[in-house]
Protein backbone atom coordinates (compact mmCIF):
# COMPACT_ATOMS: atom_id res chain seq x y z
CA UNK A 1 0.00 0.00 0.00
CA UNK A 2 1.88 3.47 -1.09
CA UNK A 3 2.16 6.30 1.16
CA UNK A 4 0.29 9.73 0.49
CA UNK A 5 3.58 10.96 -0.36
CA UNK A 6 4.31 8.20 -2.88
CA UNK A 7 0.76 8.34 -4.15
CA UNK A 8 0.96 11.94 -4.74
CA UNK A 9 4.35 11.67 -6.37
CA UNK A 10 2.80 9.41 -9.22
CA UNK A 11 -0.39 11.23 -9.30
CA UNK A 12 2.29 14.55 -10.05
CA UNK A 13 3.25 12.70 -12.98
CA UNK A 14 -0.08 12.19 -14.27
CA UNK A 15 -0.47 15.72 -14.13
CA UNK A 16 2.59 16.35 -16.03
CA UNK A 17 1.83 13.49 -18.63
CA UNK A 18 -1.66 15.46 -19.11
CA UNK A 19 -0.34 19.03 -18.64
CA UNK A 20 1.66 18.10 -21.80
CA UNK A 21 -0.91 16.47 -23.42
CA UNK A 22 -3.22 19.59 -22.70
CA UNK A 23 -0.33 21.76 -24.95
CA UNK A 24 -0.55 19.34 -27.73
CA UNK A 25 -3.69 19.49 -28.24
CA UNK A 26 -3.97 23.08 -28.15
CA UNK A 27 -1.28 22.66 -30.72
CA UNK A 28 -3.30 20.38 -32.92
CA UNK A 29 -5.63 22.94 -33.38
CA UNK A 30 -2.77 25.59 -34.46
CA UNK A 31 -1.77 23.53 -36.35
CA UNK A 32 -5.13 22.31 -37.88
CA UNK A 33 -6.08 26.27 -38.87
CA UNK A 34 -2.85 26.96 -40.53
CA UNK A 35 -3.30 24.05 -42.75
CA UNK A 36 -6.90 25.58 -43.34
CA UNK A 37 -5.18 28.88 -44.45
CA UNK A 38 -4.83 26.84 -47.42
CA UNK A 39 -0.91 27.99 -47.49
CA UNK A 40 0.81 24.57 -47.35
CA UNK A 41 -1.35 22.91 -50.31
CA UNK A 42 -0.62 26.33 -52.14
CA UNK A 43 3.03 25.87 -51.43
CA UNK A 44 3.25 22.46 -52.40
CA UNK A 45 1.43 22.98 -55.80
CA UNK A 46 4.14 25.42 -56.59
CA UNK A 47 7.10 23.37 -55.74
CA UNK A 48 5.99 20.65 -57.83
CA UNK A 49 5.53 22.82 -60.77
CA UNK A 50 8.78 23.67 -60.31
CA UNK A 51 10.08 20.69 -60.28
CA UNK A 52 8.05 19.45 -63.05
CA UNK A 53 9.50 22.66 -65.20
CA UNK A 54 13.05 22.04 -64.17
CA UNK A 55 12.37 17.89 -64.96
CA UNK A 56 13.88 17.04 -61.24
CA UNK A 57 12.03 13.82 -60.31
CA UNK A 58 12.31 14.14 -56.21
CA UNK A 59 12.98 17.69 -54.36
CA UNK A 60 14.27 20.43 -54.95
CA UNK A 61 17.84 20.87 -53.44
CA UNK A 62 20.90 23.77 -53.34
CA UNK A 63 20.53 26.39 -55.45
CA UNK A 64 17.40 25.20 -57.17
CA UNK A 65 15.81 24.87 -53.57
CA UNK A 66 17.15 28.59 -52.64
CA UNK A 67 15.65 30.08 -55.51
CA UNK A 68 12.24 28.63 -55.13
CA UNK A 69 12.30 30.30 -51.80
CA UNK A 70 13.76 33.07 -52.67
CA UNK A 71 11.06 33.49 -55.26
CA UNK A 72 7.65 31.90 -53.21
CA UNK A 73 9.05 31.91 -49.31
CA UNK A 74 10.01 28.73 -47.18
CA UNK A 75 9.11 25.99 -48.27
CA UNK A 76 8.20 24.53 -44.87
CA UNK A 77 5.70 23.65 -43.83
CA UNK A 78 3.93 21.98 -47.18
CA UNK A 79 1.01 19.27 -47.33
CA UNK A 80 3.50 16.46 -46.46
CA UNK A 81 4.76 18.48 -43.47
CA UNK A 82 1.38 19.66 -41.99
CA UNK A 83 0.20 16.02 -42.60
CA UNK A 84 3.91 14.60 -40.63
CA UNK A 85 3.45 16.80 -37.72
CA UNK A 86 -0.79 16.19 -37.27
CA UNK A 87 0.59 12.34 -37.00
CA UNK A 88 3.40 13.25 -34.41
CA UNK A 89 1.36 15.40 -32.45
CA UNK A 90 -1.81 12.83 -32.40
CA UNK A 91 0.71 9.51 -31.61
CA UNK A 92 2.64 11.78 -28.88
CA UNK A 93 -0.60 12.34 -27.03
CA UNK A 94 -1.44 8.87 -27.28
CA UNK A 95 1.58 7.62 -25.59
CA UNK A 96 1.99 10.49 -22.91
CA UNK A 97 -1.71 9.54 -21.90
CA UNK A 98 -0.54 5.85 -21.63
CA UNK A 99 2.00 6.78 -19.31
CA UNK A 100 -1.12 7.09 -16.71
CA UNK A 101 -2.43 3.75 -17.95
CA UNK A 102 0.84 1.54 -18.51
CA UNK A 103 2.98 0.36 -15.06
CA UNK A 104 5.88 2.67 -14.46
CA UNK A 105 8.32 1.78 -11.88
CA UNK A 106 8.30 4.57 -8.76
CA UNK A 107 10.81 5.03 -5.82
CA UNK A 108 10.14 4.36 -2.13
CA UNK A 109 9.15 7.31 -0.28
CA UNK A 110 8.83 9.39 -3.21
CA UNK A 111 6.47 7.62 -5.94
CA UNK A 112 4.43 5.26 -6.34
CA UNK A 113 4.48 2.21 -8.77
CA UNK A 114 2.17 2.49 -11.28
CA UNK A 115 0.68 -0.89 -10.82
CA UNK A 116 -2.97 -2.00 -11.77
CA UNK A 117 -3.92 -2.24 -8.48
CA UNK A 118 -2.53 1.58 -8.17
CA UNK A 119 -4.45 3.42 -10.60
CA UNK A 120 -7.53 1.06 -11.94
CA UNK A 121 -9.36 2.47 -8.39
CA UNK A 122 -8.33 6.00 -8.86
CA UNK A 123 -9.10 6.37 -12.74
CA UNK A 124 -12.32 4.81 -11.88
CA UNK A 125 -13.37 6.95 -9.36
CA UNK A 126 -11.84 10.03 -11.84
CA UNK A 127 -14.03 8.77 -14.72
CA UNK A 128 -17.12 7.60 -12.39
CA UNK A 129 -16.95 11.46 -10.74
CA UNK A 130 -16.50 13.46 -13.83
CA UNK A 131 -18.72 11.53 -17.03
CA UNK A 132 -21.97 10.54 -17.76
CA UNK A 133 -22.67 6.80 -17.83
CA UNK A 134 -22.43 7.18 -21.78
CA UNK A 135 -19.58 9.23 -21.85
CA UNK A 136 -17.92 6.97 -19.15
CA UNK A 137 -18.68 3.89 -21.76
CA UNK A 138 -16.71 6.02 -24.59
CA UNK A 139 -13.96 7.30 -22.58
CA UNK A 140 -13.08 3.45 -21.24
CA UNK A 141 -13.93 2.46 -24.75
CA UNK A 142 -11.11 5.57 -26.09
CA UNK A 143 -8.49 4.06 -23.15
CA UNK A 144 -8.21 0.58 -23.98
CA UNK A 145 -7.80 1.83 -27.99
CA UNK A 146 -5.06 4.14 -26.65
CA UNK A 147 -3.32 1.48 -24.68
CA UNK A 148 -4.02 -1.19 -27.71
CA UNK A 149 -2.35 1.53 -30.38
CA UNK A 150 0.24 2.50 -27.96
CA UNK A 151 1.43 -1.48 -27.31
CA UNK A 152 1.36 -2.56 -30.60
CA UNK A 153 2.29 0.21 -32.83
CA UNK A 154 3.01 3.66 -31.17
CA UNK A 155 5.61 2.18 -29.17
CA UNK A 156 6.09 -1.17 -29.92
CA UNK A 157 6.08 -2.47 -33.39
CA UNK A 158 3.86 -5.87 -32.93
CA UNK A 159 3.11 -8.25 -36.15
CA UNK A 160 -0.40 -7.49 -35.24
CA UNK A 161 -0.30 -4.29 -36.22
CA UNK A 162 1.64 -4.98 -39.76
CA UNK A 163 1.60 -6.52 -42.89
CA UNK A 164 5.20 -7.67 -44.24
CA UNK A 165 5.44 -10.03 -47.13
CA UNK A 166 8.74 -11.72 -47.99
CA UNK A 167 10.17 -12.95 -51.63
CA UNK A 168 13.20 -14.35 -53.05
CA UNK A 169 15.72 -12.66 -55.09
CA UNK A 170 16.12 -13.41 -58.69
CA UNK A 171 19.10 -13.14 -60.72
CA UNK A 172 18.34 -9.41 -61.98
CA UNK A 173 17.63 -7.72 -58.35
CA UNK A 174 19.98 -6.56 -55.81
CA UNK A 175 18.54 -8.19 -53.01
CA UNK A 176 15.54 -9.66 -51.70
CA UNK A 177 12.08 -8.60 -52.55
CA UNK A 178 10.08 -7.94 -49.37
CA UNK A 179 6.70 -5.23 -48.32
CA UNK A 180 5.63 -3.48 -45.40
CA UNK A 181 2.21 -2.07 -44.81
CA UNK A 182 0.35 -0.85 -41.69
CA UNK A 183 -2.68 0.48 -40.65
CA UNK A 184 -3.24 4.08 -40.35
CA UNK A 185 -4.91 3.72 -36.19
CA UNK A 186 -4.32 6.96 -35.51
CA UNK A 187 -7.23 8.15 -37.92
CA UNK A 188 -9.35 5.73 -35.76
CA UNK A 189 -9.96 8.11 -33.05
CA UNK A 190 -12.88 10.83 -32.36
CA UNK A 191 -10.28 13.46 -31.95
CA UNK A 192 -13.03 15.73 -31.52
CA UNK A 193 -13.66 13.64 -28.40
CA UNK A 194 -10.59 13.26 -27.14
CA UNK A 195 -9.76 17.26 -27.44
CA UNK A 196 -13.43 17.81 -25.32
CA UNK A 197 -12.97 15.29 -22.51
CA UNK A 198 -9.71 15.02 -21.93
CA UNK A 199 -8.99 18.54 -20.06
CA UNK A 200 -12.25 17.30 -18.08
CA UNK A 201 -10.58 14.31 -17.07
CA UNK A 202 -7.42 16.22 -16.15
CA UNK A 203 -9.38 19.10 -13.95
CA UNK A 204 -10.99 15.94 -12.09
CA UNK A 205 -7.32 14.60 -11.14
CA UNK A 206 -6.33 18.17 -10.36
CA UNK A 207 -9.07 18.41 -7.83
CA UNK A 208 -8.19 14.90 -6.82
CA UNK A 209 -4.72 16.08 -5.91
CA UNK A 210 -5.75 19.59 -4.44
CA UNK A 211 -8.06 16.90 -2.01
CA UNK A 212 -5.47 14.54 -0.54
CA UNK A 213 -2.37 17.08 -0.40
CA UNK A 214 -5.30 19.19 1.76
CA UNK A 215 -5.90 15.55 3.91
CA UNK A 216 -2.02 14.40 4.09
CA UNK A 217 -1.44 18.20 5.91
CA UNK A 218 -3.89 17.15 8.94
Amino acid sequence: MPSERETLGRLYLWQVALSRINDLLELRLRVDRFFNTGRPQSITELYDKERESLKIGLRLEGEALNNFEDKHGSLFPDIHDIHLIDELITEEIIIKFCTILNEGRGSAGVIADNKKTFCEPILDKLISETFSEDLKEKFYEFIEHARAYRNQQGAHFDQVSFSMSHGNKLPSEDGLVYSVGWNSALLSFNWDFVAENIPKFNRALNVYVTKLQQESNR
